[in-house]
């Protein structure tokens, strides 16, 4: 799926494309920035996790959450 974010840093609005992935037995998101580069999210008691990488600025994790929320919001995701 295809979801746009608001960069905290630039703020510029910034379109992503989140794949479902298994993680560890859990259901995830794979997200992916223009540039290719991802990491895997994973909802847990109602906010969004970075699980494999330790280097995100948790500013943009917390973007980027709002924007899976939005989108969830308007196109019903489970």
């Amino acid at each position: 799926m295809r979801f746009t974010y608001k960069d905290p840093i630039t703020e510029n609005e910034i379109e992503l494309n989140a794949e479902p992935e298994d993680y560890n037995g859990e259901q995830g998101l794979r997200i992916i920035f223009p540039e290719k580069d991802s990491f895997v999210m994973v909802q847990k008691d109602g906010s969004w996790d970075v699980v494999d990488d330790e280097d995100i600025n948790p500013a943009i994790v917390e973007a980027i959450a709002d924007g899976l929320k939005t989108h969830s919001r308007y196109n019903h995701l489970t």
